[in-house]
């Protein structure tokens, strides 16, 4: 995993980032999907550098559905990395805004969906990183606002009803 680690993204970041506004974002990307790739260029066009932060099975275990993540971190990062809006990628199995991972990539701005995991944790978590982090820009966007409606949850559903109904 060592491509894919904080320490390998905050060096390659010391380079890149003279005079470059970085923009931090982070989610599971079980399986990428068009929303996905409209989140991403989204959060691209709020700076010059966009760092993500792939979320670690262990952690996804712990917060989705069961059988999830259907792809293991490692191959979820490889393809995040691909994605043409995408300059940095890492694997955590930490919250990707807390303390260590905010030292470590010093974003300029921080961008999170408003919705997940629900509207009023999100607004306590707001307001702890503001008091914590007042230089750095929070944004929070409901993933409902981007043109593509999808859900990696829904594709999921999808495919498990279409094999129910090949089995019946």
């Amino acid at each position: 995993m060592g491509k894919f680690s904080l320490k390998n993204t905050r060096l390659t970041l010391q380079k890149l980032r003279e005079g470059k506004r970085v923009v931090l974002t982070g989610g599971t990307f079980d399986i990428i999907h068009p929303g996905h790739v409209d989140y991403l260029e989204w959060c691209k066009r709020q700076g010059d550098i966009l760092v993500v932060c792939v979320i670690g099975d262990k952690r996804t275990r712990r917060r989705k559905q069961a059988g999830r993540p259907m792809v293991r971190q490692e191959w979820r990062a490889l393809m995040v990395s691909a994605l043409k809006p995408v300059d940095l990628v890492f694997v955590s199995d930490r919250r990707p805004f807390e303390e260590q991972i905010i030292r470590a990539i010093r974003p300029e701005v921080v961008i999170t969906p408003a919705d997940e995991p629900n509207k009023e944790t999100k607004t306590d978590f707001a307001s702890y990183f503001r008091s914590r982090n007042p230089d750095i820009e929070l944004i929070m966007r409901d993933r409902g606002s981007f043109p593509r409606k999808s859900s990696t949850r829904r594709i999921i559903a999808k495919i498990r009803e279409t094999f129910e109904e090949l089995d019946q």
